[in-house]
């Protein structure tokens, strides 16, 4: 703009100076500047070259006015030059820069005069520009519009204060805040109104929710509605007008939206371009959209992605698929053409890790199945992405390739990623009739390092340790596990446990266990994992009384169990926080016997599948099926109590006490309060829904079902118990998680209640 009003400025200067050639030479008379109030003359005449008894020289007084621009001061500057007797007296007319001395905002009475200046880009103290006062107004009604104040009038006003001194004065009539009543469509037959609403954002309002009129969100719902048009074979639809009239209150608005749909266009040829590494079969398996059909937009431009990422994940990295459409209006048909332009095979020079400021590079790079050498493969990149993902150490992960300029066959895969918080600690506290009034506390480290002192950070490995105290439980546990033992891929890690339980009632007697236990684990492929462990417990009932339940007296004094347990895992889920697609199965396998008191197998299934309902995964189903079974061998003819298996709670059937279903027991002989004597046989399934209902929010609705048997001959399907129930969930950021159900059970016994809520907590760090 500067440059524009100087060149402009000399242009009429240099015509001047053409009409007044005859005062060339003659001596000049005298040098005024006029029009200066802000600026002081002697910083202005500081720039000037002609001084008075010096020759007239139109070329120096064009330098004159030059200098004067560079000061910064003017927005415009001209020179006269007119006889004085037989000489030339000068004058340099001069226009100073305004300058915004302050702000006004009158009329805000609904709006806050922060979030209005907020919207500005002048502000005090800026030079004044006339013209940018139409872009101030706008932004104001825009601000106000995105508040439903849509029929809002801004005048804006430039009072002058002092020299070159300018108050800018808005002027606002708000009107009354109105919310969109409703949304009408005129013109669509091909698609329902249901179809459109559903890819608009803007909403009519319910009852005192939603409505609000952005106009920049109006405009993109627009496009999206014939980007829609176009997914159904109207490539020619358009919105001529929207009308968006105001009810009588000036209260509402009724949105009405033309449409002309067009003709529908369907796909007469379709061919593929320029491909020479993948033959016209392999890629045509890939296009969804084929000749005959209705020309999809959306679906084309997807099949030219799907191609496209075909091409890179076999490693041509810099591969593109551009599709090409042409129109043939007359006969309403389209010609498809997938132009491949597929670049170089790429091989991988080198992995690049940046970001982690904590975390090794080792930790990161043992979860990546690419390996340097190797050809780029855009599957294992994205599953690579998906293992970090999973190890909770990292809130962003970017895996790109980056090329190496010394050799176009190799590229470099640069990951970068942003550390996360990987400590929670979860608590609780409440009361309950089997353990009382209790507390607890866990801490768990999901990158720790034992070897880094002070911070203990950054290695990859778990750490846990666990607190539970209350009237009758106390419980201290500790664990650690390092996925790669002394660098080598095979997981390790134990358990360190001491627990006493002082059982309720009359009986009142102590039970103590305490031991611990060595784990191992191999990845066998990159969803398969086998582990294995040994684990050693000392349990000790003490003070039981006499006539106490034979189940208890049989175990009374101190037993040992020795056992070995052995899994097989196979898990697909794409995430670990917040699972929408994928499943995880486990099949378990644990023998005691290897020494000890006691003798028996266990053996057990767990299974969950994640199916999502629509394309952006906000609805989501998952079912789980739990299965065990357990017998004794050898010398035993009793499962330890604690070893059984047992049901109800958060973590099986929602809306039941913990243990509550299943077999009981008196704590005497035939009186006493009834205790859970859990089971060899247990069967449990749960479908929940979960819906998305923003970043932070999860919505969820459930259905629990389970049962616990002493034996295999006792099953029967009359014993399970139901329940359903709903929940919410919260992500909430730098705490952590927190999950609250209530369950509702269907067929409870008369000593079981009408429902239970369920909360978990979890703060990271």
């Amino acid at each position: 703009m500067k440059s524009y009003t100087l060149g402009a400025a000399i242009v009429v200067l240099l015509a001047g100076i053409a009409q007044a050639q005859d005062q060339t030479g003659r001596a000049v008379a005298s040098v005024q500047i006029s029009g200066l109030e802000r600026v002081s003359e002697q910083v202005a005449r500081a720039k000037l070259e002609v001084q008075a008894g010096q020759p007239y020289n139109p070329q120096i007084v064009a330098r004159d006015i030059r200098h004067l621009y560079d000061l910064g001061f003017f927005a415009s500057v001209k020179a006269d030059a007119g006889p004085a007797g037989d000489q030339v007296a000068v004058t340099y007319i001069v226009e100073e820069k305004r300058v915004i001395d302050s702000i006004e905002i009158v009329g805000n009475k609904k709006m806050k005069k922060r979030k209005l200046l907020g919207s500005l880009t002048l502000r005090e103290g800026d030079s004044f520009v006339q013209d940018a006062l139409k872009e101030e107004r706008d932004a104001l009604i825009k601000t106000y519009e995105s508040k439903g104040f849509a029929n809002t009038i801004v005048d804006v006003v430039a009072e002058k204060t002092g020299p070159s001194r300018v108050k800018l004065v808005y002027n606002i009539e708000e009107g009354k805040k109105a919310r969109i009543h409703t949304i009408q469509f005129v013109g669509n037959d091909a698609l329902t109104r249901h179809q459109i609403k559903k890819v608009m954002k803007t909403k009519p309002a319910f009852w005192f929710l939603g409505g609000k009129y952005d106009e920049d969100k109006l405009e993109a719902d627009l496009k999206n509605v014939l980007d829609e048009y176009g997914n159904h074979g109207r490539l020619e639809a358009d919105i001529p007008k929207t009308d968006l009239v105001y009810t009588k209150n000036g209260r509402g608005m009724d949105l009405t939206v033309f449409l002309q749909e067009g003709p529908e266009y369907h796909v007469d040829t379709l061919e593929l371009d320029n491909n020479k590494v993948f033959d016209d079969d392999e890629l045509m398996d890939k296009v969804k959209v084929q000749a005959g059909d209705v020309h999809n937009k959306g679906q084309v431009a997807k099949d030219a992605d799907a191609l496209t990422k075909d091409y890179q994940d076999s490693g041509f990295v810099r591969a593109e698929v551009e599709p090409r459409v042409t129109l043939d209006r007359d006969n309403k048909t389209t010609h498809v053409i997938h132009h491949a332009d597929e670049a170089e095979l790429k091989y991988v020079r080198e992995i690049k890790v940046t970001g982690n400021d904590t975390t090794k590079d080792e930790v990161i790079r043992r979860e990546m199945l690419t390996t340097p050498g190797e050809r780029y493969d855009g599957g294992s990149v994205q599953e690579s992405r998906r293992r970090l993902d999973n190890t909770r150490y990292f809130d962003s992960i970017r895996i790109n390739p980056e090329d190496f300029e010394l050799d176009e066959r190799y590229t470099d895969l640069l990951v970068d990623v942003e550390e996360g918080k990987t400590g929670t600690f979860n608590f609780g506290a409440g009361y309950s009739t089997e353990d009382g009034v209790g507390g607890f506390g866990e801490l768990r480290l999901n990158n720790f390092d034992a070897t880094n002192w002070p911070t203990f950070s950054g290695g990859g490995q778990q750490f846990r340790l666990k607190l539970n105290r209350g009237d009758r439980r106390n419980e201290y546990s500790m664990s650690l596990t390092d996925p790669e033992m002394f660098g080598y891929p095979i997981a390790g890690g134990f358990d360190l446990f001491n627990e006493s339980y002082r059982v309720r009632g009359g009986a009142n007697y102590k039970e103590a266990q305490q031991g611990g236990q060595i784990r191992f684990g191999k990845s066998l492929s990159p969803y398969v994992t086998a582990r294995s462990s040994w684990r050693f417990q000392e349990t000790e009932l003490s003070e039981l009384p006499f006539f106490v339940n034979w189940d208890i007296r049989r175990q009374r004094g101190t037993s040992t169990t020795v056992s070995s347990t052995w899994q097989l895992e196979r898990n697909t889920i794409n995430l670990y926080r917040d699972p929408t697609r994928g499943g995880r199965h486990l099949v378990s396998s644990e023998i005691a016997g290897l020494g000890g008191d006691h003798e028996f197998w266990k053996l057990e299934h767990d299974s969950i599948w994640y199916l999502p309902l629509n394309k952006d995964e906000k609805w989501v189903m998952s079912l789980q099926l739990r299965e065990g079974w357990m017998t004794t061998y050898g010398n035993s003819d009793y499962v330890p109590l604690e070893d059984r298996f047992y049901a109800g709670g958060s973590t099986t059937v929602r809306g039941y006490d913990t243990r509550e279903i299943g077999p009981k027991g008196k704590e005497y002989l035939f009186w006493g309060n009834s205790f859970a004597l859990g089971g060899n046989l247990r069967a449990i399934g749960n479908v929940e829904l979960k819906y998305r209902a923003s970043e932070l929010l999860r919505l969820y609705m459930f259905a629990d079902s389970g049962g616990v048997w002493a034996d295999t001959s006792d099953f029967s399907f009359g014993d399970f118990k139901h329940s359903v129930g709903v929940g919410m969930g919260f992500d909430i950021p730098r705490m952590g998680p927190i999950r609250i159900d209530y369950g509702f059970p269907l067929n409870p016994d008369k000593d079981q209640g009408s429902g239970r809520l369920h909360l978990s907590t979890g703060f990271r760090f």
